[in-house]
């Protein structure tokens, strides 16, 4: 999935608790973090040397082995861990979990990487945060736009017509859902919003959509912005019911991740950066 929905916050006024919960701990190993982010990204890299196709953002971590393609949302990190496993002689693992994922993940290595694997859990946990802040910024941006459009689109006595490209975005997201793809529903459904946000069906459809994939934070914001748009309709209360719901989710998730011990997954097969599978994106 593409890095613009790898959410972590939300970005209504009313959300706030919600955003506290997104929040990544603190560090818990600060003798070992990065300076700034240029050095994050030089160690998760190196971290990371023995994978293919590594590509580091401010938004994902991607790789990939002979098997599998990898892939991190940093704005979704919780619990990340750096572990001595002792399953295996000095072998050392970092565990992390993505809220949206029912399984945590993890990466391995031998005694002789240590290094890199303690300074890949350090960098996976600041750009977790780096990420989590670029991301509510963003959604903060992207509601005011969303607000100044709101009102004039109340106003109207006539409401305006979907433009020809969003509707193109809309033809995608409902022939995606048809066939089953529920990752380009959203993106589809995103770029349609992005051109024509006062389009309350595909608000309606992009929330229904997010709660089905446990992006429960994105769910939430266009569920309330189709109830800004229409806030008298027949089915406004299963909307606002749908995001108590989404918001306990949320909350339970978190609140598992903060209790959750830290050494839970331990690395499987070969102890040379064994990943497991994770999303592609």
């Amino acid at each position: 999935m593409q890095q613009r929905w790898q959410l972590r916050s939300a970005k209504l006024a009313v959300a706030a608790a919600l955003l506290c919960l997104l929040c990544p701990a603190a560090f818990a190993h600060k003798d070992v973090e990065p300076k700034d982010q240029a050095e994050a990204f030089k160690w998760m890299e190196e971290a990371l040397s023995s994978f293919k196709n590594v590509k580091v953002t401010d938004q994902y971590v991607l790789y990939s082995s002979a098997e599998a393609n990898f892939g991190i949302a940093l704005p979704r990190l919780g619990q990340i861990a750096f572990v001595n496993t002792r399953k295996y002689p000095y072998a050392f693992c970092t565990n992390w979990r993505d809220y949206a994922h029912d399984a945590p993940d993890h990466i391995c290595w031998i005694y002789k990487k240590h290094k890199e694997a303690e300074r890949f859990a350090a960098a996976l946990e600041y750009l977790s945060v780096a990420a989590w802040q670029q991301v509510k910024a963003q959604y903060d941006a992207h509601y005011q736009q969303f607000e100044a459009q709101l009102k004039p689109w109340r106003d109207a006595a006539a409401k305006p017509a979907m433009p020809e490209a969003a509707r193109e975005h809309q033809v995608l997201a409902e022939y995606a859902f048809k066939e089953k793809d529920e990752e380009k529903a959203i993106r589809e459904y995103m770029a349609a919003l992005d051109i024509f946000p006062t389009w309350p069906e595909g608000q309606f459809n992009l929330a229904t959509l997010a709660g089905e994939k446990k992006y429960y934070e994105l769910a939430v914001l266009h569920m309330k912005e189709y109830l800004e748009l229409v806030p008298d309709s027949p089915d406004a209360q299963a909307a606002k019911d749908s995001i108590i719901i989404w918001r306990d989710k949320l909350s339970t998730l978190m609140a598992q991740e903060d209790s959750a011990p830290a050494q839970q997954q331990q690395g499987k097969g070969s102890l040379v950066n064994t990943a497991v599978k994770s999303t592609k994106y």
